[in-house]
């Protein structure tokens, strides 16, 4: 049979507000050298405590969260110093009620009676006043946490959305060229999308995937790139070490390569697209160099697009402090080099 979800854990607080209890009740009998001492205190005790757990409770689940928390100070020690008179009165009452006041050797003291409350009340005071605040402080700290981290995965996403459609755009626009011509190749690079788009869509939605999938996806795009150039555009690829051993965010490498697609091919001249990829097990490699053709004028700003843009943006969401991004521009070649510490 299941357990109630956060049933154990309240369980485990009552039972340590019991056991709390029961020791504010005993420890000071250790202090206490005579039996009849013992006796009286155990007689008078009880009352005591139910008077302290009373007022610890009336300052730890009425006064801090109705008057300290919502910043009504006057009211809160107000109505702090009532309860205090009122458990002195209460303790009166008790103390008038009980038999043994009647004897010679202990007579009833109305101001001893009325103030032996106050010092057992100003500690369960501060004990409650301070595990109250400790909680609130946690609590906050772990809603603010809590904020950050759907903040974070709500931008991711929307970061991520944005990259889809961008590739996509693309990709339909290389395909349209190759139907206009009534390229052979239009068919396979039909088939490229399609495999494309069942990873974008069935593995780009988890957190991480492998390192390998991801190179995959990147020799799919390439290759699809492939079919609509010209034979003086050189491209290669290279891949070095063992990336089916790590993981990575999807759809995080792919906006340099589209942009150097975007902004280093040429048909009148011939361009080159050199990108390496490495992989150990303290940190991936990354870089992307292409020459800039003489129509573009490459800025993060102004001429890379959305994909640029969001890929700086997810690296420093994703890998706060545990990545290098370079970008060299010598207006004539434009070279990325990105480092990832895993």
């Amino acid at each position: 049979m299941g357990e109630i979800p956060g049933m154990r854990s309240k369980s485990y607080t009552v039972l340590i507000h019991v056991l709390g209890w029961i020791a504010f009740l005993l420890v000071p009998l250790l202090f206490i050298e005579s039996a009849t001492g013992r006796e009286r205190f155990m007689m008078k005790g009880w009352f005591l405590l139910l008077l302290m757990a009373a007022y610890f409770y009336y300052n730890f689940s009425y006064l801090i969260p109705c008057f300290l928390l919502r910043k009504k100070i006057l009211r809160y020690f107000l109505l702090l110093i009532l309860g205090l008179v009122t458990i002195s009165i209460f303790n009166v009452l008790f103390a008038l009620s009980t038999s043994d006041l009647m004897e010679h050797h202990h007579p009833f003291n109305f101001w001893r009676t009325a103030f032996f409350p106050f010092y057992p009340a100003i500690m369960a005071f501060a004990l409650s006043s301070a595990l109250r605040i400790t909680m609130e402080w946690f609590k906050n700290e772990r809603q603010k946490k809590e904020m950050e981290a759907e903040k974070l995965a709500s931008e991711l996403a929307f970061l991520k959305s944005q990259v889809n459609p961008h590739f996509l755009f693309n990709t339909l626009n290389n395909i349209c060229s190759l139907a206009r011509k009534k390229s052979d190749e239009t068919e396979n690079a039909i088939i490229k999308l399609s495999q494309i788009m069942r990873y974008m869509l069935q593995d780009s939605n988890d957190e991480k995937v492998s390192l390998e999938k991801e190179v995959e996806y990147l020799q799919s795009y390439i290759e699809l790139q492939r079919l609509r150039l010209p034979e003086t555009v050189k491209i290669d690829f290279s891949i070095g070490g063992r990336p089916e051993l790590r993981s990575i965010e999807p759809l995080l490498l792919i906006p340099f390569v589209e942009n150097a697609f975007k902004h280093g091919v040429s048909y009148q001249e011939s361009s080159e697209i050199l990108i390496f990829l490495n992989s150990n097990e303290k940190q991936l490699t990354f870089t992307v160099d292409n020459h800039i053709t003489k129509h573009t004028n490459i800025t993060v700003e102004q001429g890379s697009g959305i994909g640029l843009k969001n890929v700086i943006r997810r690296l420093e969401l994703l890998y706060p402090g545990k990545h290098n991004l370079q970008i060299a521009d010598t207006g004539t070649q434009y070279k990325v080099e990105l480092e990832i510490r895993f």
